[in-house]
């Protein structure tokens, strides 16, 4: 179990930052999903002991963030949203810093340093000062400083923010090789539903201050109702009535001919047939569809979003 949380809450003044945050967290590489404002960055915070609730338990790797955060950080990496860096330290003098703040000796630390640069893709950039690094390369350095003290969960706070298209798609395949290794679990909080989609195998939904979902993807997309797609032989709205009278949520397919029909999931095909019987329709296909990420997500938030 990657977190733990139980009832947690955070107010700045009027502002309820989190609501009664409950929820477990497990899984290689996690999204923490939300809109901006969501409370994601709030939430990291406080796994990181940088920040403390106004109330709940909070349990990271099976300890107390609250009462313990020292040792919570020595497990945990995190890299910030936004371009810090330190002047006039090249690439390898930052990592090997970083990882000298973390406790490693100096020579440990530049072995590990020379190591994470060629992961994240800077070996060739190490004796390059950072006031030179590009965006995608300072979030890139962020990444190898969060690892060089080899933590068992990464934090990574908007990591593809800024990001041209072409240093966003490096940066996340750096989080599949991540996820797809033998390094540290994974939690990518974003608002982007593409990057957690192309990354990740579960997922944390928050929207207001509070969770509203939390599980892995597929659960996700079945917990939704789910679309059918329904070709017909000629003028589909006599099937399309029928569907909308059975209580169906009906709408135009891609096609002529065709609608995507709106079912809970355990519903079977059957009602189509029922329907198309009733109508006096000629079925030429039915199919179920799976969800997308953003489909899924806009059913799990509703009208909140």
């Amino acid at each position: 179990m990657l977190l733990s949380l139980r009832g947690v809450q955070k107010r700045f003044g009027a502002v309820a930052a989190l609501a009664d945050v409950t929820c477990d967290v497990s899984g290689r590489a996690v999204g923490l999903l939300g809109p901006n404002g969501a409370g994601k960055t709030t939430l990291m915070r406080i796994c990181l002991g940088l920040s403390r609730p106004d109330a709940g338990e909070v349990g990271v790797l099976g300890l107390d963030a609250r009462r313990d955060p020292f040792a919570v950080r020595a497990r945990l990496g995190y890299a910030a949203e936004g371009p810090d860096r330190i002047p006039g330290l090249s690439g390898l003098e930052s990592v090997a810093y970083a990882g000298e703040l973390c406790g490693l000796p100096r020579r440990t630390a530049l072995l590990r340093a020379h190591e994470m640069l060629d992961l994240v893709g800077l070996d060739e950039a190490r004796a390059r000062p950072v006031e030179e690094y590009s965006t995608g390369m300072h979030q890139r350095i962020k990444i190898a400083m969060a690892l060089v003290h080899d933590p068992e969960l990464l934090l990574l706070d908007e990591p593809t923010s800024g990001l041209d298209p072409g240093s966003r798609d490096e940066l996340l395949d750096l989080v599949v090789r991540l996820r797809d290794g033998d390094g540290p679990a994974v939690l990518l909080s974003t608002h982007l539903l593409h990057d957690v989609e192309r990354t990740c195998d579960a997922c944390v939904i928050m929207h207001q201050g509070r969770v509203h979902y939390s599980g892995t993807l597929e659960m996700l997309r079945a917990r939704s109702n789910q679309p059918w797609v329904v070709r017909v032989d000629g003028d589909p709205n006599a099937l399309w009535h029928a569907l909308a009278n059975a209580g169906y949520q009906v709408g135009a397919g891609a096609r002529p001919g065709e609608l995507l029909v709106m079912m809970p999931e355990g519903t079977t095909p059957s009602v189509i047939w029922n329907a198309a019987t009733q109508a006096g329709a000629r079925l030429l296909h039915v199919r179920r569809r799976e969800l997308s990420l953003e489909e899924a997500f806009m059913a799990t938030v509703g009208g909140a979003a």
